[in-house]
């Protein structure tokens, strides 16, 4: 992992708290990069700890997230964002010098409120969001390519030791990922426009299919489009709730644009409709161009 292998070369065991989709692609993905030291995944679920190992994500699993974390010198909390605070409290109780926490949480403001209330040196926590997914869950379906390519946004704060960042910066690059820094604010509100709106436009475009009709004829167009709709609803719920403001006000942004359109079409003025349609298609041609 070249100059990534040296900013991790006193990583010597590495915790994943939550052995998905997420977590199980960290460990397949560090594992190909040439992570040489022991990755453990830790779980409520023997059976899903067993599929981990099974796909080889992991090193050694267990369920009791005192051992790993006592034994550990990094912290990856890949859980859903409902049990975060719970899971804090228990990396707070064997917590020792030196180690580093940090997680994949999809917003930041709530995580890094309670890891202000919970861990006993927050400066050695470090946010992180790597913008990667898939609609499906669980070990089985762990890539070692998942986070290829894709961006990954670091949230650290003033009292945040850049040490640690760095070193989880490093982790990340060596998935291949580009690192953006950004404020836990800055993230969530960013978030909210290009993850967590697109994932209830989703459902609600599933909804209205579903209320009108057209399912039986659907393809590839509607498949597509409302992919995300079949993502993890438990998880999504809790992301959209922990960032429930930022997302209220991009349901506000997006009111304003059906209105838009809504006025267009009432009022049938083709050259605004076109206008609408084409500036659309600038912003996202440029968009992909620079990916």
């Amino acid at each position: 992992m070249s100059e990534a292998d040296n900013q991790l070369s006193h990583v010597k065991q590495l915790a994943i708290v939550g052995v998905g989709l997420m977590g199980g692609s960290i460990g397949t993905g560090l594992r190909l990069a040439g992570f040489s030291g022991k990755i453990i995944g830790v779980g409520r679920r023997r059976e899903s700890l067993d599929i981990a190992m099974r796909h080889r994500c992991v090193d050694g699993v267990t369920t009791n997230l005192g051992d790993a974390v006592r034994d550990s010198d990094m912290v990856i909390v890949a859980v859903n964002l409902g049990v975060f605070a719970q899971t804090f409290q228990c990396i707070a109780e064997h917590d020792h010098d030196g180690l580093i926490i940090t997680d994949v949480g999809s917003t930041k403001m709530q995580v890094v409120a309670d890891a202000r209330r919970h861990l006993p040196d927050v400066s050695r926590f470090v946010g992180a969001h790597p913008m990667a997914g898939s609609e499906h869950s669980g070990p089985s379906s762990a890539r070692p390519d998942l986070f290829a390519n894709k961006t990954c946004i670091i949230t650290p704060e003033a009292d945040t030791d850049d040490d640690a960042a760095q070193t989880v910066a490093a982790l990340w690059r060596s998935l291949q990922m580009r690192v953006i820094f950004m404020s836990p604010k800055e993230h969530d509100e960013k978030s909210a426009a290009i993850s967590h709106l697109p994932h209830a436009a989703a459902a609600m475009l599933v909804h209205i299919a579903n209320r009108i009709g057209g399912l039986e004829i659907a393809s590839t167009g509607f498949r597509d489009t409302t992919r995300l709709a079949s993502s993890n609803p438990p998880m999504r719920a809790d992301i959209m709730t922990a960032n429930r403001d930022a997302l209220l006000h991009a349901l506000d942004v997006l009111e304003q644009q059906i209105n838009t359109l809504r006025g267009a079409l009432s009022a049938n003025e083709q050259d605004k409709l076109m206008q609408w349609l084409e500036q659309a298609k600038r912003t996202r041609d440029d968009w992909a161009d620079s990916v």
